[in-house]
């Protein structure tokens, strides 16, 4: 069996949670004598390359695009297509496992059409919640998680809305609708305003997209029954979706090892993910700015997602001597330094899917204070394994860590409920079961 795993990058260029999960199932498929090759583009250049990283092929096809206004819009093939399908038709893999679609040069719908039509099963991963969601955080105007059904007027509003003017909105609402009932796309005359007249048309093409996109895969895996459900609601047929719940690349530590750690003050917290606004750290930030600093401490990991969020951040926390930034993090050692850790910050603006670190943090026995959305409370029950605050509010995070401090047995109440994480072994089980169901 051949298998072609495609994204958008890969290690060691990129160490994100995508990157890290297609790492560990392309490994577990080795394990089963499973050909496994990753495909990614190779950004700006006109020469396809290769390199090995854990023992993996990986191939960097050719992708000389230049980003512009249509390709972003989809009016026309990145120019590295070609050599994607090129590739495919030399290899000939039985299976063809996409884990992200992007806009522009990336990784496309297209690219699914394309390894379609050369006969291989097609199988898609939703890693993140934008293939339903033209904002891609799943939050009604940014106030209200929302159902997730694509639905032409309500998902304009909302798009509408986080793009700003509140004042204009309403009347831009009002003539996108008239303009797309006259059959009118705007969206072509390629510029702002008329993608902004356009905005019921452009929620029309992610409904047409994402149902392209299902037709032509074979099999849609699921992380989480939330988004299960999602699918549902929007017309993916049953027998179409797998539930493959999310795994932790090693072997889990004993969990009973790490419970007898007692927890003293001051409280040590540690923030693990890219330093960007959606991840949140900020409000993280902001909250400990308002509490006593001899009682909670806070280190930071991570790489840079926004260089000048970065360093308006670093610069608002310099005096403070309980906040560190810690720079990089190496995947194999993540487990390890959480061990030092009473409980993991996340702090997510959006509906994550199903994040990593969570599992990392259940493996390295310690509770996570997260925010209530989507991805987050599907594996984080309240007052349980860990602790919710509302999305994007300073004072309900600022009320959990009050409570962490003003409760001192807390942290390790919760620490004796969290459950062994599933390891990547049972992952790369299921995935194998699916590929051979496929390849009958």
């Amino acid at each position: 069996m051949k298998v072609i795993q495609v994204l958008n990058h890969f290690l060691p260029g990129q160490t994100a949670g995508t990157e890290v999960y297609t790492w560990a199932l392309s490994k577990e498929l080795q394990k089963k004598n499973i050909s496994v090759q990753v495909v990614i583009p190779n950004y700006n250049k006109s020469q396809s390359e290769t390199y090995s990283y854990d023992e993996l092929s990986v191939v960097q096809y050719a992708e000389p695009s230049v980003v512009d206004r249509s390709l972003i819009m989809g009016f026309r093939q990145p120019d590295g297509l070609n050599y994607f399908i090129g590739h495919l038709q030399k290899e000939q893999p039985d299976i063809v496992h996409f884990h992200e679609l992007a806009g522009s040069n990336g990784i496309t719908l297209q690219h699914v059409i394309a390894a379609k039509s050369i006969g291989a099963k097609v199988v898609m991963t939703f890693h993140l919640a934008g293939y339903t969601c033209k904002t891609g955080n799943l939050l009604y105007k940014d106030k209200v998680l929302c159902d997730g059904v694509i639905h032409l007027q309500k998902c304009s509003r909302c798009y509408l809305h986080k793009k700003g003017n509140r004042v204009v909105n309403s009347g831009l609402l009002s003539l996108s609708s008239v303009l797309h009932h006259l059959k009118i796309d705007t969206t072509k005359w390629n510029n702002k305003a008329g993608t902004a007249l356009g905005t019921v048309s452009l929620i029309e093409n992610l409904k047409k997209n994402f149902e392209t996109l299902v037709h032509h895969c074979d099999r849609v895996v699921t992380l989480t029954h939330w988004y299960k459900k999602i699918l549902l609601l929007n017309g993916v047929q049953e027998h179409k979706i797998v539930h493959i719940p999310q795994g932790v690349p090693f072997e889990p530590a004993v969990l009973s090892t790490m419970r007898s750690k007692k927890i003293t003050e001051p409280i040590r917290l540690v923030f693990l993910g890219r330093i960007n606004f959606f991840k949140g750290l900020h409000l993280l930030l902001a909250a400990l700015l308002q509490l006593p600093p001899h009682q909670i401490e806070l280190d930071i990991y991570g790489h840079t997602g926004d260089q000048f969020y970065e360093n308006e951040w670093r610069t608002k926390t310099v005096t403070h001597k309980n906040i560190q930034w810690k720079g990089k993090l190496k995947q194999a050692d993540v487990v390890t330094v959480l061990q030092q850790y009473d409980a993991l910050c996340l702090c997510s603006t959006f509906s994550e899917m199903s994040p990593l670190v969570i599992q990392e943090a259940f493996a390295a026995g310690i509770p996570v204070i997260a925010s209530n959305v989507y991805g987050n409370a599907e594996q984080i029950k309240h007052n349980h394994n860990g602790l919710l605050f509302r999305f994007k509010d300073v004072a309900s995070l600022k009320e959990q860590l009050l409570q962490c401090i003003n409760q001192p047995d807390l942290l390790q109440q919760l620490k004796m409920n969290i459950v062994q994480p599933r390891s990547f072994n049972e992952v790369g089980d299921a995935y194998f079961q699916l590929y051979t169901q496929l390849l009958v």
